[in-house]
């Protein structure tokens, strides 16, 4: 984290207010990580892709939006003494809520009692669009880890994004899912966002890029919406050694092939992100999409 964006945070934590050159925010670009079905490590990648993008210089935020598990900060191994509800009930400021970890990457944690978030009441909605824009001056990447499977929450956290990462492994009843989700999500829901899909517990390239094909064959040729290829996490023993140990496998050891492949993944992604960044300059302003989203 940079002295300016330390100084934003402690200014945030303390309640104080920005003076008008600290007040320049800059664009957030938004990932949501989704999945057809619970269990494929959907959690495990928005971490260890955090870890990977500090790796690579970047520092940023996670938000835990599988209300009411918390599996972010399980795999963190913090205990957050805020959560989303807590700002939407008026209890904390934006700067309480976000926690840092003992890995340096921060996060929010989703915590429980906001599954009628979609419910909420306009004015409620355009105060915490207003407050979450606020980490725009702390991060310039906020990495929204959803729910297994489709609601209205999962839906909506990935319209906000600017692209959307699902989560797949070989067994054939997360491919089926996967495809469930993306053809709800196109079909029903009319995305517009990029999709991308990462391959996870693949035993070789070969396998994930057959999983990869299958699913964006069935969507090009009948969603009419082609997706694109993230990478592939392998198969890795250290993987599991490293979740009996409550460490992220990218700080268990950077050297195993799981951490490997996440830093390819991330690498991937600032690339095409400096891309992006100059054909979307004119896109619509993440807040007022959190707003119109959310109303």
């Amino acid at each position: 984290m940079s002295s300016d964006q330390a100084q934003l945070l402690r200014q945030l934590v303390n309640g104080q207010s920005e003076s008008k050159e600290d007040n320049i925010q800059r664009d957030m670009h938004i990932i949501t990580v989704a999945s057809g079905k619970g269990g494929v490590g959907k959690s495990n990648f928005s971490v260890n892709l955090a870890l990977a993008l500090q790796g690579l210089g970047k520092n940023p935020i996670i938000l835990d939006a599988d209300f009411g598990l918390a599996n972010v900060e399980v795999i963190l191994g913090e205990h957050p003494k805020y959560n989303l509800s807590h700002l939407i009930n008026g209890e904390c400021r934006i700067g309480d809520l976000v926690t840092k970890s003992q890995y340096g990457i921060s996060f929010i944690s989703g915590g429980s009692g906001i599954r009628d978030m979609s419910f909420l009441p306009s004015y409620q909605i355009s105060d915490i669009s207003r407050k979450l824009g606020e980490l725009s001056s702390l991060t310039d990447i906020l990495i929204i880890d959803t729910g297994a499977g489709i609601n209205d929450i999962v839906v909506k956290f990935c319209n906000l994004a600017d692209e959307v990462y699902v989560v797949v492994t070989p067994e054939p009843t997360s491919i089926t899912d996967s495809y469930a989700l993306l053809k709800t999500l196109i079909n029903n829901f009319k995305l517009k966002t990029k999709v991308k899909l990462m391959i996870n517990k693949a035993d070789s390239q070969k396998e994930a890029h057959d999983v990869y094909k299958k699913l964006n064959y069935v969507c090009e040729n009948f969603l009419q919406h082609p997706v694109d290829y993230a990478g592939f996490v392998p198969y890795d023993e250290e993987l599991f050694r490293a979740v009996k140990e409550q460490v992220p496998i990218f700080r268990y050891n950077m050297r195993a092939k799981a951490s490997m492949a996440y830093y390819q993944i991330a690498k991937a992604y600032l690339i095409g992100l400096g891309e992006q960044v100059k054909k979307e300059s004119m896109k619509e302003n993440w807040v007022n999409r959190f707003k119109r989203l959310f109303s």
